[in-house]
């Protein structure tokens, strides 16, 4: 934090209009506030504190506005500052009574904020950019630049009436809140819980390691089973130094034990194998004699019915010679035919004849005509009776051959099956030996199956045994990364924790002075008062003027710069003040930052 310009008009015992132009005042590096009582010194520190935050340090919320300023005449504070590098200004007017624009009386007037912040536009021509007029938004603002809040900002850089010793009696959750902010001790405390999360981490993975390694010896023992025996003793819960190399260890000799044991399975698969063709073959011998004998009942359920249609065959014969006979009168049937086409065409020849005839002549012949015609008409009833006949004698043809055939046929397979069944019983003998030794292959093929396929299941967990033993390694090995990590850090964290009680010590012995009774025990006499880390205690009453180490100057420039902005006691109200370099800031906050740095 840099402070630029403050403005106070009517606050406090200022009754007008007044500035402040800091960036002068600390062009040396350092300044002095002096005064008598109530000349205001402490009024400034609590407009910068009001322009920050709003709130005046303390409880002086009541006695902001100057009883000597006109009535007319608004109470405001505005301040020029830069925090983390950006260059604000606030303007704040508390709530107030003012006299009305119009008539007798006062208005109340309510509390006001503009905060602006410090840009440049695109010509490079810097301007005041109003960023916000809220009291809430600008308190946040200002608390995440500074990193402390009000309270924080009034005992560590304001040091209020000797407020310090506050700081000194809080207790240590408040000193611990405080310091952490101011010192940025929150990165330890994160790399603490940090090595805390991960050593409970490292001993689950640890544990979990463990487990895995144990549940993978469980399951190779039991592919392993209990054929396979060797010579290391197996894993144990009890024992942790047996779930590494002897682990290990176990488990390759299992793995050549499975490896003889998968050769000989490998033999007897073989062997199976060959077994397995041999049986295959005689059940398929079996199949064909099962095939034959369905075939030999089928023919004799053929000849059993060939033996029950020969009555049919019979009738079928005496049909076939019926219709042979009716055969012969197949001529008959074709003359009968065209004997009556000739007959309608004589009859519409003699119709169209005796159409030509006179009248008296178409009687003529009547006689022999009628006889003709009942001739012809009894001939044709009896062609009409054998017309059906013809059909029925030439499908009966057709049947009787195809009888004769299927009688021949069946009669050559009936001689051949005669055959087959005399040769069958000792076929069939034969046969059933067969099967009965393929039974007995099968069954040892099943028990050679089943005997391959649990090898193979302890070959396969035997495969995965070295994916898991490479995980165990990698287990090992970030344990004890792990393990030298929380002890190193844990040296680091004592020497960090070490090295910051020191510096307490010595910032406490900085401020002692005799006569001046010691805060921490009481005593007014300070024989061997503490010393920054690096540099050689100092005598009480005697300030080094030399050229100390850097560390020892920020710790002195730190003091001196609380000893400039506190207010003094009568009797050291006018003491010389020390000067600074000019690029060190005259921030306590600052000479804070660079310590923990």
């Amino acid at each position: 934090m840099r402070l630029h310009n403050l403005t106070l008009q009517a606050f406090g015992p200022f009754a007008g209009t007044h500035t402040i132009d800091f960036d002068s005042l600390s062009a040396d590096g350092l300044f002095l506030l002096h005064g008598d009582t109530g000349a205001g010194k402490s009024t400034v520190f609590a407009a910068i504190c009001f322009a920050l935050y709003g709130k005046p340090p303390g409880d002086r919320d009541l006695l902001l506005r100057s009883h000597h300023a006109p009535a007319g005449l608004l109470t405001e504070v505005t301040l020029e500052v830069t925090l983390a590098g950006r260059r604000l200004r606030i303007h704040r007017i508390p709530a107030q009574m003012r006299p009305k624009r119009s008539g007798e009386g006062e208005t109340p007037q309510k509390s006001e904020t503009r905060l602006s912040e410090w840009a440049l536009d695109t010509d490079g021509q810097g301007h005041w950019e109003p960023s916000s007029k809220s009291h809430q938004e600008a308190a946040l603002e200002v608390t995440d630049l500074l990193g402390m809040s009000r309270d924080q900002f009034c005992q560590v850089v304001l040091l209020p009436q000797n407020d310090f010793t506050k700081f000194l009696h809080a207790d240590a959750h408040g000193r611990r809140e405080l310091l952490g902010k101011l010192f940025r001790t929150g990165r330890f405390t994160f790399i603490e819980r940090w090595l805390n999360d991960h050593s409970r981490t490292t001993e689950k993975n640890r544990d979990a390691a463990r487990a895995d390694v144990l549940r993978l010896a469980e399951r190779i023992h039991q592919a392993a089973g209990g054929d396979l025996t060797t010579q290391c003793t197996a894993p144990t819960p009890d024992d942790p130094h047996t779930l590494t190399e002897p682990a290990r260890a176990w488990a390759q000799d299992l793995l050549q034990a499975g490896h003889t044991a998968h050769a000989r399975t490998l033999q007897a698969a073989t062997t199976a194998k060959e077994n397995l063709a041999g049986q295959q073959r005689l059940e398929a011998a079996a199949r064909e004699l099962h095939r034959q004998q369905a075939t030999y009942t089928s023919a004799r359920q053929q000849l059993d019915l060939l033996q029950e249609q020969t009555p049919h065959q019979d009738a079928l014969v005496q049909r076939r010679d019926q219709a042979r006979r009716a055969q012969q009168a197949a001529p008959l049937l074709h003359a009968a035919d065209t004997a009556a086409d000739d007959h309608t065409r004589a009859q519409t020849a003699e119709r169209t004849a005796r159409e030509h005839l006179l009248p008296e002549h178409k009687d003529l012949d009547a006689s022999r005509l009628e006889t003709a015609e009942q001739s012809l008409r009894a001939e044709a009833a009896v062609l009409t009776v054998l017309v059906p006949e013809e059909d029925t004698v030439r499908r009966l043809t057709t049947e009787l051959e195809r009888t004769d055939t299927e009688r021949q046929d069946f009669a050559s397979r009936q001689r051949t099956a005669q055959d087959w069944l005399e040769a069958e019983p000792a076929r069939r003998r034969a046969l059933e030996a067969r099967r009965e030794a393929a039974r007995q292959a099968e069954e040892e093929g099943r028990r050679h199956q089943s005997a391959l396929d649990s090898l193979k299941t302890r070959l396969e967990a035997a495969g995965r045994r070295d994916t898991h033993l490479a995980r165990i390694a990698k287990a090992e090995r970030q344990l004890a990364d792990a393990q030298t990590v929380v002890g190193q850090t844990g040296q680091d964290y004592l020497t960090v924790r070490r090295r910051r009680t020191d510096g307490m010590a010595a910032e406490l012995a900085a401020t002692l002075t005799d006569e001046t009774p010691c805060p921490v025990c009481g005593s007014c006499t300070h024989p061997a008062p503490a010393a920054p880390p690096g540099r050689a205690a100092h005598t009480p009453g005697r300030t080094g003027r030399g050229s100390p180490p850097r560390a020892g100057q920020d710790h002195t420039g730190s003091r001196r710069s609380r000893a400039a902005r506190a207010p003094r006691t009568s009797r050291h109200r006018h003491r010389r003040s020390r000067r600074h370099p000019p690029d060190r800031p005259p921030d306590p906050a600052h000479h804070a930052h660079r310590r923990t740095d």
